[in-house]
């Protein structure tokens, strides 16, 4: 049963709207001073994305409700030996987010369609949570677009059914009754947000005030309660790729972190048995964003399937 806090939670949340605040890209990237914010306009959206290093180009696809600063671990390094692209997808972050329908083929076609727009032929993409389905959903409609495949925690085609953690379950719950995800979302504050993010680490002492605040003043961006509300209520279209994971040819890599609440390793293990041509990886004391809870063996593992 979904604990009685978040029932109680997700009621009382409409009660404590707040005003949305403006959309204000920054004119540099505090946690990483040495990378450059540019925008991509892809059919009359703003793309928010950074990008660094030389070499085959790659592609960081952060979750549902995040941003490029959960890849804040891997830029650096991945730059080293390759042009690292990071982006917030559209509704996310600091792009634009639009009153559409957020569903799997928007984000996936975003993909593509920044992949024009930077003149990227062929990439190998790297997605956590929402991100890594977006990843194999690139594989399987544009497949010559892409050159292998890191999935960490990713999502499965029957992304509602799986799903584990409370705050998911309860949003679950009261997806198809009218206005109240939105609600819940607009009135989101900082200890349901807190709650949320301690769910998607085994170590709650990295979620600093400096952490919740980042994430926290993504979510209140106008236009945000719109993007996640819709995303959510259109999960459950990704079943139409449900039993076609097997189609996907490229070398892939599963990492999973441990202890994830949100999706448990059994969830990667068996995506892992539908692709004849993948890897899994557990990585130990990590839950949901393994690469940014612990980014050391997250690396190393990385850069081992790259150099393959």
């Amino acid at each position: 049963m979904i604990r009685l806090r978040w029932i109680v939670s997700s009621l009382s949340m409409p009660f404590l709207w707040k005003r949305p605040i403006p959309l204000i890209r920054p004119q540099r990237i505090d946690w990483n001073p040495s990378l450059v914010p540019q925008t991509l306009r892809i059919k009359g959206n703003h793309i928010f994305y950074v990008a660094k290093g030389e070499g085959k180009p790659l592609i960081l696809i952060h979750g549902y409700g995040a941003g490029i600063w959960v890849w804040e671990r891997q830029i650096d390094i991945l730059a080293q030996s390759h042009r690292v692209y990071a982006l917030d997808l559209i509704g996310h972050g600091f792009s634009d987010r639009p009153k559409i329908p957020y569903t799997p083929e928007t984000y996936i076609h975003c993909l593509r369609d920044f992949m024009d727009g930077v003149e990227i032929d062929q990439a190998t993409l790297i997605g956590n949570s929402m991100g890594g389905g977006i990843a194999w959903g690139v594989a399987l409609l544009f497949p010559k677009r892409v050159h292998r495949l890191v999935l960490i925690d990713c999502v499965p085609p029957d992304v509602l059914d799986q799903v584990k953690n409370d705050s998911f379950r309860m949003l679950r719950a009261i997806k198809d009754i009218p206005f109240l995800p939105y609600l819940v979302f607009s009135g989101g504050n900082k200890n349901a947000l807190k709650r949320i993010l301690h769910e998607c680490v085994s170590n709650p002492h990295l979620v600093t005030a400096e952490v919740l605040n980042r994430q926290l003043r993504l979510s209140r961006t106008q236009g945000s309660s719109w993007a996640l509300a819709s995303t959510f209520r259109n999960a459950e279209k990704a079943l139409a790729f449900k039993g076609k994971l097997s189609q996907i040819y490229h070398p892939t890599l599963f990492l999973w972190g441990e202890e994830d609440r949100v999706f448990p390793p059994s969830v990667g293990k068996t995506l892992h048995q539908e692709l004849t041509q993948s890897k899994f990886q557990v990585i130990e004391k990590s839950g949901h964003i393994p690469m940014w809870e612990t980014p050391d063996p997250v690396n190393r593992v990385i850069l081992s399937f790259l150099r393959e």
